[in-house]
């Protein structure tokens, strides 16, 4: 969401709570600084007996009142407000394709690398859930990048791509950290990064952006391939999904709605507008989930689920949510469950809304005492015919939940000191590691996490040492590859760490996971 705290602008963070307005410049300050100094001077000519007329200042305010004097300051403050205003116009736009096409052959470095496909960040698991056993993580690598990332890393092959908040996409080394190459998009690159038949695409911006784009870049040659337009911003997550012989990106782009793109040669198949969008879609048997939320500046607006049929666009069902929703919709076995909660007002409440996926009618919520901006994940056991959803409050609280019982089964707050935990701005997402069973979990201030899947049972718990980089904000989840963990800051700390079974870790870290 816009998606969405680490989003906002220096230039938003600065104004926050001001209402630009035509301020008579030259009447107030003037007249303001011609009083003082006829009171002073008459307060001095008082300490030796003297009196003062007061004219001076009275005949100025005349003349400063006078309709043409009146007119022209009216007219330069309008001037002043049109300059700032395009200032702010031209600074929350994309970068020029011009700029864009000059950094894109600067940075290009070819590849004959076979990138494999990631459509889409996985966010489901559908199988046997493994035990989880007691895992140590040792840190193995850390690199600093320019910038931090606000989503992690999309594995391909043998590399990780990190959008970052510095307007570039880092191809890294899974093996090394080293940065083989990076694209330029110029705006944030707030989205993780797609791959598909050999092109790399990316949104970019934040809630502030404007006529933000979606970026192709071909990884054969390391250039800006096309790119597709839109009015809105483009931070939600894409994701590329294949139906019969056609294959579609559909990509949020905030209050310009929701876009249907043929991927090779980025055209637009349909566009629709149900509300300010953010979250990423969730698309099953030809039908399209989304969430709408709440833009800041538009608090009297209202939040929608909507079904949409996929090749056509056409409206299934509609229904008003009760909060924002900030995430992709989880889709059950008969339910499409959203995850809710207000972001741009002080709130302590959160929910999980689930409705019948086939007529939208609301079937049950489950109340939480945060809002929830993070990624919803799916769990489907095959061995108990259990359906589980596991989410993350932004107060740093993990909890499962069992669809089936229509209830929370467990719930574990994460943040380093309880009693502020309401004050966090925790966004990270649950990354599951089927291998190992094991939920993962960067708390907001708390190190990394990692919890059994049915009982909540803390396996795995890392902290940097002493003479390791603190840990610092960020809003990514982890990346789990063989026996790696990744996971990047918004200052753009990179670890590695490595995975190992509790059976043969340190004594250090065996002694401080028993006192757990």
């Amino acid at each position: 969401m816009d998606v969405l705290h680490w989003l906002i602008s220096n230039h938003e963070a600065a104004t926050r709570g001001l209402s630009p307005a035509i301020i008579p410049t030259v009447l107030i300050p003037l007249t303001a600084l011609m009083v003082a100094m006829s009171s002073l001077a008459t307060l001095v000519a008082g300490w030796f007996g003297l009196k003062l007329k007061a004219e001076g200042p009275k005949q100025l305010l005349e003349v400063l009142l006078k309709k043409r004097v009146l007119m022209s300051m009216i007219a330069l403050n309008l001037l002043g407000l049109g300059i700032y205003k395009s200032f702010i116009y031209i600074k929350t736009m994309p970068s020029f394709m011009t700029t864009i096409n000059w950094q894109s052959n600067k940075n290009a470095i070819s590849s004959n690398e076979q990138y494999s496909d990631n459509l889409t960040r996985k966010h489901d698991y559908i199988g046997k859930i493994t035990n989880a056993e007691a895992t140590e993580l040792k840190l193995q690598k850390e690199i600093k990048l320019p910038k931090g990332s606000f989503r992690s890393g999309a594995p391909s092959n043998q590399s990780l791509f990190f959008g970052s908040d510095d307007g570039f996409i880092y191809e890294v080394a899974q093996n090394s950290l080293k940065v083989n190459r990076k694209f330029f998009i110029g705006a944030n690159a707030t989205t993780r990064p797609i791959i598909y038949q050999k092109r790399l695409y990316s949104g970019e911006g934040n809630h502030l952006t404007h006529h933000a784009r979606i970026y192709s870049f071909d990884l054969q040659t390391g250039k800006v391939f096309k790119v597709f337009k839109t009015k809105g911003h483009t931070e939600g997550q894409q994701l590329i999904t294949k139906y019969q012989d056609k294959d579609i990106m559909l990509a949020p782009a905030g209050a310009d709605g929701l876009y249907a793109i043929d991927p090779l040669t980025m055209k637009e198949i349909w566009h629709v507008n149900d509300g300010h969008i953010d979250a990423t879609v969730t698309v099953e048997d030809n039908v399209v989930f989304l969430g709408t939320g709440v833009e800041k500046a538009k608090l009297s607006d209202r939040s929608y689920a909507v079904a949409r049929d996929l090749l056509s666009s056409k409206i299934i069902w509609k229904k008003e949510l009760p909060l924002s929703n900030w995430m992709h919709p989880v889709v059950s076995k008969n339910n499409v469950c959203y995850t809710l909660g207000e972001i741009y007002t002080p709130s302590t409440v959160g929910l999980l809304y689930c409705l019948d996926k086939k007529t939208g009618e609301p079937h049950f919520s489950i109340p939480f005492n945060a809002p929830i901006a993070s990624l919803p994940y799916y769990i489907f056991s095959s061995d108990s015919n259990e359906e589980y959803v596991f989410l993350a409050t932004m107060a740093g609280e993990v909890c499962g939940v069992s669809l089936n019982k229509k209830e929370k089964i467990w719930c574990k707050n994460t943040a380093k000191d309880i009693s502020k935990s309401a004050d966090l701005y925790a966004l990270s997402s649950l990354e599951y590691d089927s291998k190992r069973g094991i939920l993962w979990y960067p708390s907001p201030d708390n190190g990394i996490f990692g919890f059994s899947v049915t009982e909540g049972k803390e396996v795995a718990r890392w902290t940097p040492g002493q003479n390791e980089t603190p840990w610092s904000e960020h809003y990514a989840s982890v990346n789990i590859e063989g026996d790696k963990l990744y996971h990047i800051d918004i200052d753009g700390h990179l670890r590695m760490l490595q995975l190992s079974s509790g059976r043969s870790s340190s004594k250090e870290h065996s002694s401080a996971l028993a006192g757990k």
